[in-house]
């Protein structure tokens, strides 16, 4: 049915933090790479082959609650500085995976698209732009 009048909608204007719910027995660490659990539509700690939804911008335990019963503040854009072995120049501008909440690799079988290398500021360590389900 098309729209007959004016209406208001709900803008979210800062779009770098975002609160998800979590999933239960689930604890996430501050600084963890952060996927949606396809099953229960709550995010947990990324487990290889989830939708990519962030970085978590602070710990929360919901060890001992439901689906949902928690929330976490998950960083939905921007540039993170993470380990990635072999790092190296010559892959700025590839995309980059996880494979855990804590792991970053260049292989796409069977992980998770995480973001994009954009340099190779030390020994073993990228900067990425992150490219969350809620960026693409």
């Amino acid at each position: 049915m098309p729209l007959m009048a004016n209406r208001e909608l709900e803008r979210y204007v800062d779009q770098e933090l975002r609160g998800l719910p979590v999933k239960a027995a689930t604890h996430i660490y501050k600084g963890a790479l952060v996927g949606i659990d396809a099953t229960t539509g709550c995010v947990r700690g990324l487990v290889a082959g989830d939708a990519f939804v962030g970085i978590a911008y602070e710990e929360v335990d919901n060890t001992n609650g439901a689906n949902g019963a928690v929330v976490v503040q998950v960083y939905t854009s921007g540039d993170f500085e993470h380990i990635l072995p072999g790092a190296a120049r010559t892959n700025n501008g590839a995309i980059v995976y996880a494979s855990s909440d804590n792991l970053l690799v260049l292989i796409a079988t069977g992980n998770s698209i995480v973001g994009r290398q954009i340099d190779v500021p030390a020994s073993g360590k990228i900067i990425f732009r992150i490219l969350s389900t809620f960026s693409k």
